[in-house]
């Protein structure tokens, strides 16, 4: 009876932090380092742990701002011992993010501004209709693929100018077909929450067409990458192999969408694709 009382402890022990790891960001943040690094790999950049930690911080940074500025600057309710844990982590993370930003050249300050305002207008009125990128109509979803593929692709080589060529912008077209796809699912089981005045993509056409347009835009991705394999010659055959199967993952994962989705769906298993995107490209 006691063996069973102690496993029924670790289990529940093991859920909370589950839940803190998802909550906290931490996940989401290292799926943006695992995209980040597939560009270091991708482009044959020495890897700099460096950036890497400072992406990390600024995703944190960025999605706990959005999650919890409201709850704990203008709310007065009491804060769980979670959410107090998680400013604190957010603490440590914003110093640290400030002290890289020291290291950083002016063309990577000045992205990294052009991202904090886009964040920054995410979350906050920008006109005097008290209106949000995040609330204005059919805006949404691109912002955020914009700032992801920002963070993704451009930060990591802006300093390196021999890589600014056609390779550059179709991989940046793909992050960013690829970070939109990967939205459809939040969307799809936000879709009874979310105003309509927000039209999103599920809204505007329907949950199974979005699903369609999902495959569509998948399709689009493996297209390009076909070209940069059989006419411009930027990548390996492997690639397409891993981006390949990274689709169809994400195909199947679109396709299993539905409005009541698990808990952990969308936050876990979806923002998990660019791990095992980095783990087959690695491997």
């Amino acid at each position: 009876m006691l063996l069973i009382k102690q496993l029924i402890n670790i289990k529940n022990l093991i859920i909370k932090f589950f839940n803190f790891y998802i909550n906290s960001s931490l996940h989401v943040s290292l799926a943006v380092v695992c995209f980040q690094y597939i560009t270091l790999l991708k482009f044959d950049i020495n890897v700099d742990y460096i950036l890497l930690i400072f992406s990390f911080c600024l995703s944190l940074n960025a999605y706990n701002f959005i999650k919890y500025f409201e709850i704990v600057f203008l709310k007065s309710q009491k804060k769980s011992v979670s959410l107090k844990l998680i400013c604190f982590l957010t603490f440590i993370s914003i110093v640290t993010s400030l002290v890289i930003t020291t290291k950083l050249t002016d063309e990577m300050l000045v992205l990294v501004l052009l991202m904090s305002l886009l964040t920054l207008f995410y979350f906050f009125p920008f006109n005097s209709v008290n209106k949000n990128l995040r609330k204005t109509p059919g805006l949404k979803i691109f912002i955020v693929a914009i700032v992801w593929s920002l963070l993704i692709v451009v930060l990591p080589i802006i300093n390196f100018t021999d890589k600014l060529d056609t390779s550059f912008l179709i991989y940046f077209t793909q992050v960013l077909i690829f970070v939109i796809v990967t939205i459809f699912p939040f969307e799809i089981r936000d879709l009874n929450s979310d105003s309509k005045k927000l039209h999103t993509i599920p809204q505007r056409i329907g949950v199974n067409n979005t699903k369609v347009l999902g495959f569509s835009l998948l399709f689009i991705f493996m297209i390009l990458d076909c070209i940069q394999y059989g006419i411009l010659y930027f990548i390996a055959f492997k690639s397409i192999l891993v981006n390949g199967v990274v689709c169809l993952t994400t195909f199947i994962l679109i396709l299993k969408s539905t409005e009541k989705q698990s808990v952990y769906f969308s936050s876990f298993w979806v923002e998990s694709l660019p791990i095992l995107w980095l783990l087959l490209y690695a491997f």
